[in-house]
């Protein structure tokens, strides 16, 4: 019955009974690059797994080839689509699924300036029929993806088409519901609500696509004067960057919208989710551009997250704490400290229902100096847990993080399938300026309901960034459990970095080329240097650890124990000139 429904709906379309007209309105520029080494191979006629693979239905290689370029490339690249149009004419279940379809359209009219504007009338009007068929399957598929973040990119699909080819329609219903499903999917911080920068990445982007269709519908319904010399109407303002609410009338001679009186308002709303998720994208960043080892971030293309970032709001828009999601970042000089202090309690539910996983990384932290990686975190990928199931286990321990374990036990249960599992949760935080500095300061209950105890940690960055300290405390609540032993705190260390026990009993850390070199000392418990391994984009390397051992076995009677830590950037040796002979 399924079948035979969308057969029904694609028929006219495919028979010619309704016909859609070719847009020539339609100039906003596709913001986001292709690969141009991929584009070269497609562009020469190598493409033997792409056309048999489910990517190929996506499309997303029409900006590969425009990256490579060229008149040869973009008539390739018609043709496949033509090919495609002609071979893919009847609804089937797997290509015209609906998270498929809202990726092919919204690729199809993105990139519709490069290999659509230049095509003859009659293969213009195939692609539009095409564009206007899957857009009303998707309109009747899109409510039943279980998924929120795969119906934001189905909404968004919706709206480019609509600013595509029906000019003068409302836009108002898409919107809204855009903004009510986004209102789900965003903890009051900023944050994707599963803490997952790649989820992140993603709702950014489509958001920022949902706005070029949004504003280039506001921008054509608005009454514009007539052109005058020296001004610039709206059909030839991109459409990206104009804002709702925010254009300067005097110089694009745009006119507040008349025809669509809500749009307005909901074009606000969409820029301050956008702006917000830019500045929690930049804060996961350090100096080097480079991502903080937590779950997702290694599935982030860099091009990418960089081209996302840059349209997502003020760029000098950065958190420096996400008290909902669970992350502070602290800044000074060329260093960058950047920890994880696990999630609010009260966000949890949303977090979970919104796909994210336990994280037992909770206080874990990071620190760079310039494009030098010092202290990181071994790293998650999610894939692992699909093909290596016990590696991603091992990955998402307790142990794989820059922070503190209490006798082996991850700080959150990862086999927790709801909120009402056991999770690391902020017991407090915050950060602000301090004498000299900047101090953040972090507590989490993840070992409260096994041994009673909670894990408290102060960091604290010197002006000029080149001295980071910090104290790992544990606290006995009185709470009963299991009589803890030690805690193991685990500092691990960039694949780059050249870590040696010196005699006086501190580590010396020597940086890549020219760098000058770092020392840790630690006081409380015993130091030493370890093997350890870090998953990175490009596999497993290994790397060392500093392991510092806190006993425990008094805890239950001294009520605390702490371990305080530095680690200083050393002085480069001065050059002393050759004494003059006498």
């Amino acid at each position: 019955m399924q079948r035979m429904l969308r057969r029904s709906v694609l028929s006219p379309v495919r028979k010619g009974l309704i016909t859609t007209t070719i847009p020539e309105h339609w100039q906003p520029p596709d913001p986001w690059k292709g690969n141009a080494g991929k584009g070269q191979k497609l562009a020469s006629g190598s493409h033997p797994v792409e056309l048999h693979a489910k990517g190929w239905h996506r499309f997303t290689w029409l900006r590969d080839m425009r990256e490579y370029g060229g008149n040869q490339s973009r008539t390739l690249a018609r043709r496949f689509v033509l090919e495609w149009i002609d071979q893919n004419q009847r609804w089937s279940a797997e290509t015209w699924h609906p998270q498929l379809l809202a990726e092919r359209l919204r690729t199809l009219v993105l990139t519709w300036g490069w290999f659509g504007a230049s095509a003859t009338t009659s293969q213009q009007q195939m692609i539009v029929n095409a564009i206007q068929a899957q857009a009303i399957i998707l309109k009747k598929d899109w409510r039943g993806l279980a998924n929120g973040n795969a119906r934001i990119e189905a909404l968004t699909a919706l709206i480019l088409v609509q600013a595509f080819l029906e000019e003068n329609s409302d836009p108002t219903s898409l919107a809204d519901a855009l903004i009510t499903e986004n209102f789900s999917l965003i903890l009051s911080d900023g944050c994707h609500a599963s803490r997952q920068p790649d989820l992140h990445v993603t709702l950014l982007s489509n958001l920022i696509e949902a706005r070029i269709g949004l504003n280039a519908i506001n921008a054509r319904s608005s009454a514009p004067p007539k052109a005058a010399a020296g001004k610039t109407s709206p059909e030839n303002t991109p459409a990206e960057n104009t804002l709702a609410g925010k254009p300067n009338a005097e110089k694009t001679g745009y006119r507040p919208n008349t025809s669509f009186p809500q749009l307005a308002e909901l074009l606000a709303g969409l820029e301050d989710n956008i702006t917000r998720m830019g500045a929690v994208g930049r804060m996961w960043r350090h100096a080097s551009g480079t991502m903080m080892g937590i779950l997702g971030s290694h599935e982030i293309n860099p091009d990418q997250l960089d081209d996302v970032l840059d349209r997502a709001g003020p760029k000098g828009r950065v958190s420096n704490h996400a008290s909902d999601s669970g992350f502070i970042r602290m800044t000074s000089g060329r260093s960058v400290m950047l920890m994880n202090t696990g999630p609010a309690p009260w966000a949890l539910p949303n977090i979970m229902a919104a796909g994210g996983r336990p994280d037992a990384g909770a206080l874990s932290l990071e620190f760079s100096n310039g494009s030098n990686s010092i202290i990181v975190n071994a790293g998650q990928q999610k894939a692992l847990f699909d093909d290596l199931p016990d590696l991603a286990t091992a990955l998402a321990g307790t142990a794989a993080f820059s922070t503190l374990s209490v006798d082996r036990t991850n700080s959150s249960d990862l086999l927790a399938t709801s909120a009402a599992g056991r999770h690391a949760t902020i017991d407090h935080a915050e950060t602000g300026p301090a004498t000299g500095g900047w101090l953040a300061e972090a507590k989490h209950d993840g070992y409260e309901k096994t041994h009673g105890l909670i894990h408290q940690r102060r960091v604290y960055l010197c002006t000029g960034g080149n001295d980071l300290r910090g104290e790992d405390i544990i606290l006995y609540t009185g709470a009963p459990g299991h009589i803890p032993n030690e805690a193991t705190i685990r500092f691990h260390l960039h694949p780059r970095i050249n870590a040696t026990m010196a005699m006086g009993g501190h580590v010396l850390l020597r940086l890549p080329g020219t760098a000058a070199p770092w020392i840790f000392k630690a006081q409380g418990g015993e130091m030493q240097v370890e093997d350890s391994v870090i998953m990175g984009r490009n596999g497993m390397e290994k790397c060392a650890q500093i392991t510092i051992i806190m006993p425990l076995g008094s805890i239950r009677s001294d009520y605390s124990k702490s371990v305080k830590w530095a680690l200083r950037r050393q002085a480069k040796p001065r050059a002393t000139a050759a004494s003059s002979p006498s």
